[in-house]
């Protein structure tokens, strides 16, 4: 309490708003728990949701606007979907996609089976076992490939079949959202069936143009490939204008993000975008994990920690041993499978987004949404001490294990 009444006092001496005051609070905030992360070799998605807990409605209230902190976490979803979009070799994929889609589809099968179980137990309907099923499949793409980097793991064979199935999960959040949307509580008119149907129409015929290599050429004059400021714009507005579009039609705005990455990669002259959006990148997904941690009511979770630990260990121990026994099903050695079931045992950063429209859907209630988001937020702050533990126990007595 002491180190927001002292930057209080010091923005009110120096005549700053309140807006302001919030946005080098949290600056600073990020800043102090980042060097902090680094110092501990922790991955900086660990400070962003801190820094959300602490600053948000139920720590030191810097944040306190609903609608403020979900619009900070929409705004990064949607940039961070956009950078995966531009990333996506659709081409490789649908050249090598077999033991990737086995992966992923297994991850289904076994998550599905261990999700009934437990919705036998506390007989949650067909709705709900669905949900929860496509919320535990789904892994940290932003935690995970920035983890293989850091590695040196990226591009060795255990990173690439990895990697290959992160995308294919992310690519699998359309359908999933789509299946929430059709199975949710809230009925959808004839305008929006028609308007998805169009979608779909229109969105398989680019992937198709994708898929047989034909480069999409956007009709913009040479001289802005020389012109940075006016470049930052067009990602932008490719990027916010597509999840706009896809909004209109009630899906989720990060579908149409993703399109247009997918959409921008294939152009030759949009090869510059990428480096041109990098800071936006950084700054965006921070505050995506930042909103994280301000939803995240904290009487919620002391209240209920010994249950939200007790689902988490559990969510760590089943996920690794799913995604082990997958790996190893693919042929890859015992030690590495079972390392690559840790890197993908957490719940990752698109789950909330399931989470959120289910939410709205009026599939879960307030209770289940907060505590969703407590365990997916838990997963994903435990999973590099996780990963290392695994890590250091299977590999002690090999140095190139990859």
């Amino acid at each position: 309490m002491l180190f927001k009444t002292l930057l209080m006092a010091l923005l009110v001496i120096t005549g700053l708003n309140e807006l302001l005051s919030s946005l080098v609070i949290m600056l600073l905030t990020l800043l102090l728990l980042g060097i902090l992360m680094k110092k501990f070799n922790q991955p900086y998605f660990v400070a962003y949701i801190t820094a959300g807990i602490v600053l948000g409605p139920h720590a030191l209230k810097v944040f306190t606007n609903n609608d403020t902190i979900a619009t900070i976490g929409e705004l990064g979803l949607i940039i961070q979907m956009f950078f995966i979009g531009t990333k996506l070799e659709i081409q490789s994929f649908a050249n090598n996609i077999k033991k990737p889609l086995v992966g992923v589809i297994a991850q289904l099968v076994l998550s599905l089976l261990f999700i009934t179980i437990i919705g036998f137990l506390y007989s949650w309907n067909a709705k709900e076992i669905l949900l929860f099923t496509f919320i535990i499949s789904l892994s940290s793409s932003a935690i995970i490939l920035e983890y293989l980097e850091k590695n040196g793991e990226l591009r060795q064979p255990l990173g690439i079949l990895t990697s290959g199935i992160l995308v294919l999960q992310d690519i699998l959040l359309v359908p999933m959202l789509l299946t929430i949307n059709f199975l949710g509580d809230k009925k959808l008119s004839a305008y929006t069936i028609i308007s998805l149907l169009a979608f779909l129409v229109i969105v398989s015929f680019l992937l198709r143009q994708v898929i047989l290599k034909r480069s999409i050429q956007f009709p913009f004059p040479s001289s802005l490939k020389s012109d940075h400021e006016l470049q930052v714009f067009i990602g932008l507005l490719f990027c916010f204008g597509f999840a706009w579009a896809t909004h209109l039609i009630n899906l989720s705005p990060a579908i149409g993000a993703l399109i247009a990455g997918v959409l921008i990669s294939q152009s030759n002259s949009m090869n510059w975008l990428e480096a041109h959006l990098i800071p936006f990148r950084v700054f965006f997904l921070s505050l995506f994990f930042l909103s994280i941690g301000l939803q995240i009511n904290v009487d919620f979770l002391f209240s209920r920690l010994w249950l939200i630990l007790l689902i988490v260990a559990a969510i760590l121990l089943i996920n690794s041993a799913i995604n082990a026994l997958i790996f190893r099903m693919l042929k890859v050695s015992w030690r590495n499978s079972i390392y690559a079931g840790a890197l993908l045992s957490q719940i990752g950063e698109f789950s909330l987004i399931l989470c959120l429209v289910a939410k709205n859907q009026q599939m879960v209630s307030d209770f289940w949404y907060q505590l969703t988001l407590a365990v997916i937020s838990a997963t994903m702050l435990m999973t590099a001490i996780w990963i290392n533990v695994i890590r250091k126990y299977i590999y002690k007595d090999q140095k190139n294990h990859l």
